[in-house]
């Protein structure tokens, strides 16, 4: 099997298909409202909905990395905002991150698969300034195949669906 179709065997794996640990992130947001996902349960933490905007603002900076473009912190921010919580921008949130996940399947498919073995150039790569910066997320500060950072991208969703099925249990547990 060749290196991109691996790559996308595992993404689509972890997001819609059957994973060995467990469920998908597809199972796990299945059903989730609007109300649950701006919901709070653990104090501290994200809510579902700050999570999933974190898991689209890094697949569409992991989609730009692969695409040849140099690390950068996603345009959207390390964790955007909920502007609305009403359940038509839940159901658009839930929609990007369908979209972006299809984007990025296309930029491996449309890569050369020896780009994929190109490292993603740093940030600081075009200034002056020395690395790590204090405060840049470690990600920035990492040298990594686009290959790498894709497949890493599957290990970041798999991190935060651990906590998004944590929070629905919590949620649905304290009804």
């Amino acid at each position: 099997m060749s290196l991109r179709a691996t790559i996308r065997e595992h993404l689509v794996t972890v997001w819609a298909g059957e994973p060995w640990y467990g469920s998908s992130s597809k199972t796990i947001l299945e059903g989730v409202t609007a109300t649950e996902a701006a919901a709070h349960p653990l104090r501290g933490a994200h809510s579902i909905w700050e999570t999933t905007l974190h898991m689209l603002a890094w697949t569409e900076e992991v989609t730009s990395r692969v695409r040849g473009n140099k690390a950068a912190t996603p345009l959207r921010g390390d964790w955007p905002t909920v502007t609305s919580e009403s359940t038509e921008a839940w159901a658009a949130t839930t929609d990007e991150l369908r979209t972006a996940r299809y984007a990025l399947l296309e930029a491996i498919e449309h890569a050369h698969e020896e780009d994929l073995y190109t490292l993603v150039p740093r940030a600081s790569e075009a200034s002056d300034t020395p690395l790590p910066v204090p405060g840049t997320p470690p990600v920035l500060s990492t040298r990594a195949t686009r290959a790498q950072t894709a497949s890493g991208l599957a290990e970041h969703d798999v991190y935060h669906l651990g906590q998004i099925a944590m929070l629905k249990r919590a949620l649905r547990n304290s009804a």
